[in-house]
């Protein structure tokens, strides 16, 4: 074999041995996403779990009985919760932190502003799995359900869903309740107005 061709040999195997690593380094790192991603799952029905174990029996509410009172909270694992958010169609039941911060949001559903009893609570989240993954597909006429730590239930029925650029038109000042996430689709948020229901 001439000195051309171990050359271009060598390149090769050295070009298929960068490749392979660095196909290995991917699928470690997408592994390592994978886990915290669980754990974020883990961590939220966690909070569930411990805000059920600490809710008084359940009953209906209105907000008008408690206008102009802050919504109470507690603290679990360092972090403050007001309360339960269940969106019926979907199963799903998500604990909701107090005040926004947008790295949290990723792992769990906060207020962004307002709150229940003023009727103009902004709840945000994150479209990820197990979270908002409802906001491309949830439907006018749905059921929303917030729970204090009272056990006060204010039951919500979604009358629109529209998508904006930005949170700046997320406030509308017309609707009880609004749900919002980037949507997974594009990179617009998505926007769910709910309206306090009679039933």
């Amino acid at each position: 074999m001439t000195d051309k061709r171990r050359s271009d040999t060598r390149k090769i195997l050295n070009s298929l041995a960068i490749a392979v690593g660095v196909l290995l380094l991917a699928g470690a790192v997408g592994i390592v996403i994978a886990k915290a991603d669980l754990s974020k799952k883990q961590s939220a029905e966690q909070i569930v779990s411990a805000m059920n174990a600490m809710i008084p029996p359940q009953k209906r509410a209105l907000p008008e009985a408690h206008y102009g009172h802050d919504m109470p909270s507690a603290e679990i694992g360092g972090e403050n919760f007001v309360g339960l958010l269940e969106i019926e169609q979907f199963g799903r039941t998500l604990p909701v932190g107090s005040g926004w911060n947008e790295k949290n949001a990723g792992r769990f559903p906060m207020t962004y502003a307002g709150n229940i009893y003023n009727r103009d609570l902004i709840i945000g989240g994150d479209s990820r799995d197990g979270q908002f993954d409802f906001a491309d597909t949830i439907e006018i006429g749905h059921t929303v359900i917030f729970t204090d730590l009272y056990g006060r239930i204010f039951r919500y029925e979604v009358t629109m869903v529209n998508h904006a650029e930005s949170t700046d038109s997320i406030t509308s000042g017309e609707d009880d309740l609004t749900l919002f996430a980037r949507s997974r689709n594009t990179s617009k948020y998505v926007i769910i107005r709910c309206r306090l229901s009679n039933m």
